[in-house]
């Protein structure tokens, strides 16, 4: 196997390196390509994300020190990055099992982290090209200073956002990048006051830069008690697809050569969501495919008539509909299971219960003692009538108002679809649901579409997101059903009742990204004959 030399400048991390808070920086013009200009990769930036990003084929080694709780535990790992010649990548964790923490499964945290920095691998702009300041040292050194994107970066490696970074070059060659925190955050479980990462680079003999050690240090607070992690990477080998390698450390890549070594495989691969890959080579956030949520949802009506029909005979001459008026109060609670098919489009199916109380405030305008004038022959027989009727407590023939109470229980079903599309902050969706559902001990029901496009803003550092829009709910002109059959009546009991309901309600909401795998979303409708809100808690997988 022929070798690729190390050049003959190679940097090492003891190099003396002033404050550079000290130094003067100026910042770079719009559309300037300060690594250009100096002679430096633009890929640098994401060497802070993701040593992998610095080749398709290469070993390396993670020492993991934790210091908690007056005691000082070590892991100590290897990974083992391979590329076909088609692009697919094949990533192993090996071990010795008695050099891992026994109180933390460290083969799952690693694997984790190693399914974030592949993925980030391919992230096209990962820095914030205005925030990049430059100086230049007496000694020829520039040192670059920019933050980290807010856009583009995935919810697990988020905290990213409150990263400084500075990268020390000379003569066109990266010497090291510092990444130091801003403001606190989560990491690990642990919440972390002081962070930083120095990367040590050195140079391949075609020019080429790669990571000769990363240090990263996060000092903070688990359980409310002082914890330090001390993560150490070191690149081992690397090789090229014509068989060429350089070995930085013979002896650790003969330790990882022993087939007595255990070895874990890294699914990188997910069918799900399709173009996953493409759209992050684009800089864009991917949401993981998999979800299940449950939602609460209180909705109330006010319901006006236009018609009656109970068991096919015409009320409307009994109970006027225009003065007759109904309060409907439906508490459903769902469960919804989501995959997203493209990053752009989901789709889901629901299972609910829901359960209505309503009251008919009716308007009853005592026109029976017309009926009894065309069944008795006169009006003085009709009028013996009411007054006997008015005797025993049942005013027939006098105009009144009553209330009459419902409960109803159904339950629901139902499957609908999302397409979105977002710029920076903006975003804007649209989501159709078609659902059944169906009366306690009845047929199923009429489908009921409902479609809410809205538009939204995010809040990048906190991960939320703020929304407006409108609901669309395609409810009937007339609700009709049947109660089942009725004994003492000998028949069925069908109603067939006109209805005047708005279709349309405006929406606000918001919605909260908790850590990488959990969303809480509130929604609030309103409209001129209904108002509701509705709140949701997701788990992303």
């Amino acid at each position: 196997m022929s070798s690729l030399l190390l050049s003959n400048v190679a940097f090492s991390e003891e190099i003396a390196s002033e404050d550079i808070n000290n130094l003067e920086f100026i910042s770079v013009p719009k559309g300037v390509s300060v690594f250009e200009k100096y002679g430096l990769s633009d890929d640098l930036p994401k060497f802070g994300m993701s040593s992998l990003s610095q080749g398709e084929n290469l070993v390396e080694h993670a020492s993991r020190v934790t210091e908690f709780e007056g005691k000082q535990t070590t892991s100590d790992i290897f990974l083992v990055q391979s590329t076909d010649t088609k692009g697919n990548i094949d990533l192993r964790i090996k071990y010795d099992p008695i050099k891992l923490d026994k109180d933390e499964d460290v083969i799952a945290r690693i694997e984790s982290m190693t399914k974030t920095e592949y993925l980030l691998r391919q992230y096209a702009k990962s820095y914030d090209e205005s925030s990049v300041k430059v100086a230049e040292k007496a000694n020829g050194e520039v040192v670059i200073r920019f933050n980290y994107s807010k856009y583009q970066l995935p919810q697990n490696i988020a905290y990213f956002r409150f990263m400084q970074v500075s990268i020390t070059a000379k003569d066109g060659k990266p010497i090291k990048m510092e990444i130091t925190n801003s403001k606190d955050f989560d990491y690990e479980g642990v919440k972390v006051k002081d962070y930083s990462q120095t990367i040590y680079f050195t140079e391949l003999e075609n020019g080429k830069p790669y990571i000769k050690k990363k240090i990263e240090i996060a000092k903070g607070t688990k359980k409310d008690k002082p914890i330090t992690l001390t993560t150490t990477v070191t690149t081992i080998a690397l090789y090229d697809n014509q068989d060429a390698v350089v070995v930085i450390d013979a002896d650790l890549l003969a330790t990882v050569s022993d087939p007595r070594m255990r070895e874990e495989k890294v699914e990188l691969q997910a069918m799900f969501p399709i173009l996953a890959d493409l759209v992050r080579q684009q800089g864009i956030d991917v949401p993981l495919p998999y979800g299940i949520s449950v939602a609460y949802r209180d909705q109330s009506m006010d319901v006006g008539f236009t018609s009656f029909d109970i068991m096919g005979l015409e009320l409307d001459e009994f109970f006027d509909p225009e003065t007759t008026f109904g309060t409907v109060d439906a508490k459903s609670v769902s469960l919804r299971a989501d995959l997203n098919i493209f990053p752009f489009w989901n789709v889901y199916a629901l299972v609910g219960k829901i359960k209505v109380d309503a009251v008919i405030d009716a308007q009853y305008t005592g026109n029976i003692r017309d009926v009894f004038v065309d069944k008795l022959g006169s009006e003085f027989k009709a009028d013996i009538a009411c007054a006997f009727a008015a005797e025993v407590g049942v005013p027939l023939c006098e105009p009144t108002r009553f209330d009459v109470p419902l409960e109803l229980n159904y339950d629901l079903v139902g499957a609908g679809t999302t397409l979105s599309v977002g710029y920076r902050e903006f975003f804007a969706s649209v989501t159709g649901t078609y659902s059944f559902t169906k009366l306690s001990g009845q047929d199923w029901g009429d489908g009921i579409l409902t479609v809410q496009p809205m538009l939204g803003y995010q809040l990048l550092d906190y991960r939320a997101q703020f929304f407006v829009g409108a609901e669309y709910q395609a409810l009937k002109a007339n609700m009709e059903g049947n109660l089942g059959f009725v004994e003492e009546l000998n028949r069925e009991f069908t109603f067939d009742v006109g209805v005047k309901l708005n279709q349309w309600a405006y929406l606000v909401g918001f919605n909260k990204q908790i850590g990488k795998h959990y969303n809480l979303s509130v929604l609030y409708n309103k409209g001129e004959t209904r108002d509701a809100y509705t709140v949701s808690f997701n788990y992303r997988f």
